[in-house]
């Protein structure tokens, strides 16, 4: 049965719902509409022969031929007019020992009148009941008739017959499935109307279609790495995904997301402006807590109408990274082709040398390639471990110094006593001075065609020591002192103010030396002594 339904399209479930609750409602109601209208009936029939037996019952004909105490032709005459002009069963005078005035059958006048309901009526009693007599089952009503000085002198019955209360029952009932089937007639045009309204409003899909359709952009929006956020024209957020959930739960955002002000949870995004705008904005820094990011605003419309706004995401770390590993790739492909042309011209000179057969000159030209080959490949970076024991800082500042020899610079290191292990709160000091100092280092050298880093790490009694030098484009005087203050993205030297905050806790100093079109020297002091891993 589910699966029957299911295979009914969206119009026709809707048309068979509303049909069956109009049906059924009609139903109800003409079942309490036939009750009602067959109490109605009954009781207007009653009405009618409690009437006619009343005007009868005092009618001169029958009062005389009572006080007579016999019938004529006359009195028969008179009631039978008044039986078929009012559609009786019959209408019956008889004396108080129940014998007939009058009757619809001739042959039945004189007789006794059948029946055990009569026996009330010459009580001086008037009602009505159902019963069974010559004619049949009828409803009657009794009568008494008295003289003019009050004694009884007979009754009148009056009798309907029971098949005219049920005719017009059946009268009231057909009239009834008549509407009915004119108000269910109109109901299915009213459920063929609304099914076209709805499918037109769902843009002809299917229930289905519309449940995979949202399963499918959910997946879409989750699957998306940047942070989106979109918001009604309300300015209430309407959805947002896993992302921008991470990205601003850890910025210091912990309420609710759904029909949430915008302004409560990211008061510096444009969103409410390019709602009220119906403004793009494009590729925008804009600041959450400390973490900066690069925005897209644009509104949302529907049918040519402006509905609300859309945003989307990135931090500006991320895309940093993207653009080192771009500019990475490029530097490397750059030296494959060096080092191709190199390879190509080493191998022209061995091929000389064996037309020529100088094999002794070809053995040591060979050792000299072996020799500075292995010269090459120890690098600065497979120095690190010897230089610092934490296995985190030794593996994050090797990722630094790989980088930068993949970016054409060439990093020369020195130490003095290595570095110890180091406690959590250590280690993130020390991960956010190598890769601001680094970044400011690279972003100081990248225009120039010589680059050269030289690193020292040392400890000094108890003091970890860090220094960093580069050839790059330097300060002035006036940038050194600004360079501490600033912590606004795009100002030369950003990161340096970030390292001061970090190292106050652990009574850290920072000193910068620089000159420019010369270079920069950045030192770094932490005391260490009895902070490390074997004392938490």
């Amino acid at each position: 049965m589910k699966r029957l339904w299911e295979k009914i399209t969206l119009k026709g479930q809707v048309m068979l719902f509303a049909s069956l609750v109009v049906l059924l409602s009609l139903m109800i109601l003409s079942l309490f509409m036939g009750y009602k209208q067959t109490n109605q009936t009954k009781e207007y029939l009653a009405e009618k022969v409690r009437m006619s037996a009343n005007h009868i019952a005092n009618h001169t004909l029958v009062r005389d031929s009572l006080l007579a105490g016999e019938s004529n032709q006359t009195l028969i005459e008179v009631i039978e007019l008044i039986r078929t002009e009012n559609d009786l069963l019959y209408i019956v005078v008889m004396d108080n020992d129940k014998v007939r005035f009058t009757h619809p059958v001739r042959e039945q006048i004189g007789q006794i009148f059948v029946g055990t309901d009569a026996d009330r009526v010459f009580t001086g009693e008037r009602y009505v009941s159902e019963n069974v007599g010559t004619l049949g089952r009828s409803m009657r009503a009794f009568h008494p008739v008295w003289d003019d000085v009050g004694n009884q002198i007979g009754a009148v019955s009056v009798g309907i017959s029971t098949d005219a209360i049920a005719n017009a029952v059946l009268e009231n009932e057909l009239m009834l499935i008549l509407v009915t089937a004119i108000s269910l007639m109109i109901g299915l045009i009213g459920a063929w109307l609304l099914a076209n309204r709805l499918k037109k409003t769902l843009n002809g899909m299917e229930p289905k279609e519309i449940a995979l359709a949202v399963q499918e952009r959910d997946s879409m929006l989750e699957a998306v790495d940047d942070g989106i956020l979109a918001i009604n024209n309300a300015g209430e957020v309407l959805l947002v995904n896993d992302t921008a959930k991470q990205f601003l739960r850890r910025t210091g955002y912990q309420g609710h997301f759904e029909h949430t002000p915008i302004h409560l949870i990211w008061p510096e995004l444009k969103l409410p402006k390019a709602l009220a705008t119906t403004s793009a904005f494009y590729n925008e820094l804009v600041k959450k807590g400390d973490v900066e990011t690069v925005v897209t605003c644009v509104p949302m419309y529907v049918h040519q109408e402006c509905v609300g706004a859309l945003a989307t995401f990135k931090e500006r770390s991320h895309l940093n990274d993207m653009m080192r590993q771009l500019v990475g790739a490029e530097v490397y492909a750059h030296s494959l082709r060096s080092e191709t042309h190199e390879f190509m011209n080493k191998l022209h000179i061995i091929q000389a040398m064996v037309e020529t057969e100088s094999y002794l000159e070809l053995k040591d030209y060979i050792e000299d390639l072996s020799d500075r080959y292995h010269l090459k490949t120890a690098s600065a970076a497979s120095e690190v471990e010897k230089l610092v024991e934490d296995v985190s800082i030794a593996h994050y500042l090797t990722k630094q110094i790989s980088w930068m020899e993949q970016m054409g610079v060439s990093v020369h290191l020195q130490s003095g006593v290595s570095w110890p292990s180091m406690n959590a709160e250590f280690i993130d000091v020390w991960v956010t001075v190598i890769g601001n100092t680094f970044e400011n280092a690279w972003e100081a050298m990248q225009h120039k065609d010589d680059k050269r880093i030289t690193l020292t790490l040392k400890q000094v009694g108890g003091v970890l020591r860090y220094v960093i030098e580069d050839n790059g484009v330097g300060f002035s005087s006036n940038e050194q002192g600004k360079a501490l203050k600033s912590t606004k993205k795009g100002d030369r030297g950003y990161g340096l103010a970030n390292i001061q905050q970090k190292l106050r806790p652990f009574n850290g100093t920072i000193d910068i030396l620089s000159e420019q079109e010369k270079g920069t020297i950045i030192t770094v002091h932490i005391p260490f002594k009895g902070r490390g891993k074997q004392h938490n």
